[in-house]
């Protein structure tokens, strides 16, 4: 073999490999910038949800060993990956610890990979128009803004601040309740007039999409306050029974109400 066929060869093995590693980074870069296609309902939650299910998915089934990583960084990743799979099954028995590693992690993706921002936040939740906001949403911005002073007496100190804790009669019952009625909620949002700044926003919005995916529906914030437990629909405190109704009351009873035949119940 003469010197110009031993340089064609060297030549075409060098452009195969450069091919091969060229190859290799994209597909690494596309596992995790994959373009968010953007149309008017690109930022609700139904969609947002949709989206956090397919990235950790992603992260938790891909193969390392197929991305061309260095060592170390194949290290770290795999230490990632471990961690968020023994994450995702510790969240789902109620472990405080996993769940706050999940949504620090659905946190990231939202800010950092689908371009969630000040000025398209609101069309999940709309924060800037209270008149649009249901009692959900108005409950969960007074429950992450009280956690942020009292932790998981979030729910006793609202309760102790605005004497919630009182009977009440409501429309289609003949006995009177302990209950927090949608009006209560309206008032407490307008009495705090809180002011929330983009971070509070979006973690507002990530405990709503965590709920959905990994949580206990509307009673998963309520069911990490210091409370006894969770049985069926009701929870129950040293103090209190706390349940949503289908007409999306919140109802409370104290604890010498545990009688399951009810009419509270």
């Amino acid at each position: 073999m003469n010197l110009k066929n031993i340089i064609a060869v060297v030549a075409v093995f060098a452009l195969v490999i450069t091919y091969i590693v060229y190859n290799i980074k994209k597909k690494a870069k596309a596992e995790t910038e994959e373009e968010v296609e953007i149309d008017d309902k690109t930022y609700t939650l139904d969609k947002m949800v949709l989206f956090v299910k397919k990235r950790l998915d992603e992260i938790t089934k891909v193969n390392l060993y197929d991305i061309g990583l260095s060592e170390e960084e194949l290290k770290r990743r795999k230490n990632k990956k471990y961690e968020l799979k023994k994450a995702l099954k510790g969240c789902t028995y109620g472990d405080v610890n996993d769940k706050k590693y999940i949504k620090e992690l659905i946190f990231d993706l939202l800010a950092k990979e689908y371009g969630v921002d000040e000025t398209n936040i609101s069309k999940s939740i709309p924060f800037d128009i209270p008149s649009l906001l249901s009692a959900q949403d108005k409950f969960d911005v007074i429950i992450h803004e009280y956690k942020k002073d009292f932790g998981y007496e979030a729910l006793t100190e609202m309760i102790k601040k605005y004497n919630l804790a009182v009977l009440k009669y409501v429309a289609g019952e003949s006995k009177p309740c302990y209950v927090i009625t949608e009006q209560e909620i309206d008032d407490i949002y307008e009495k705090e007039n809180f002011q929330l700044s983009f971070t509070d926003k979006l973690e507002v919005v990530v405990q709503r999409i965590y709920q959905r995916y990994k949580g206990y529906s509307s009673i998963d914030e309520i069911r990490d306050m210091n409370i006894d437990g969770v049985s069926g629909r009701s929870i129950r405190s040293s103090r209190i029974f706390f349940k949503s109704s289908s007409t999306n009351r919140w109802r409370l009873f104290k604890s010498n109400y545990r009688s399951k035949n009810s009419t509270c119940l």
